[in-house]
């Protein structure tokens, strides 16, 4: 009876090691990393602004946390700034100073057009540092490199509901609700 039992076991084990041999392991690949560090990112030969983004403030980012750095041409003033080139990648817990280089294309130009650079990190979607100055680059000799420093952003509380119950008071006319208008007798005639 052992017999057999060591006979089926030896076959089981000679299937199972021939079997083992014609399988491949799966290709090892490397990891993707999103993360904004300059060993990673593809060499750009083009024309570009470069640089370095700063945080004034000793605070550790969550690994969550978005840096954007933005190239625009607030030329119109009354108009939004048109966006250039734009680099946004998760921090990934890495700290500043963050590197960037941003490509351009000089024809989108003109040789008169302001051309500004600035940052900002996000934390699940809420602004929390923004660039502290306007820095311009590429046209009036301002050159193709410059340094970003960020500030914190400042909260401010905006109310929404009045605090009191009841009509709002109109400082104009005490008494009288907002809502209501003088009523007059005689209508008003401009002064000159």
């Amino acid at each position: 009876m052992k017999l057999w039992q060591i006979v089926g076991g030896t076959a089981l084990s000679l299937t199972l090691a021939g079997c083992a041999q014609h399988h491949e392991a799966p290709a090892q690949q490397p990891p993707v990393n999103t993360a904004a560090s300059p060993a990673t990112e593809p060499a750009i030969t083009g024309p570009n602004v470069s640089g370095s983004v700063f945080i004034n403030q000793r605070v550790a980012l969550p690994p969550d946390a978005v840096l954007t750095v933005t190239l625009s041409d607030a030329s119109v003033s009354d108009a939004p700034s048109r966006v250039i080139s734009q680099k946004v990648a998760r921090t990934q817990g890495k700290q500043a100073p963050f590197s960037f280089i941003l490509p351009y294309n000089p024809q989108e130009i003109a040789p008169n057009a302001r051309v500004l650079l600035s940052a900002a990190v996000t934390v699940n979607g809420q602004m929390t540092f923004v660039t502290d100055s306007i820095k311009e680059v590429i046209n009036n000799g301002q050159g193709t490199r410059a340094d970003l420093q960020l500030v914190p952003v400042v909260a401010v509380p905006v109310a929404t509901k009045p605090t009191a119950l009841g009509p709002m008071s109109n400082p104009a006319n005490p008494g009288m609700e907002s809502s209501q208008a003088p009523i007059s007798a005689v209508p008003t005639q401009p002064t000159y």
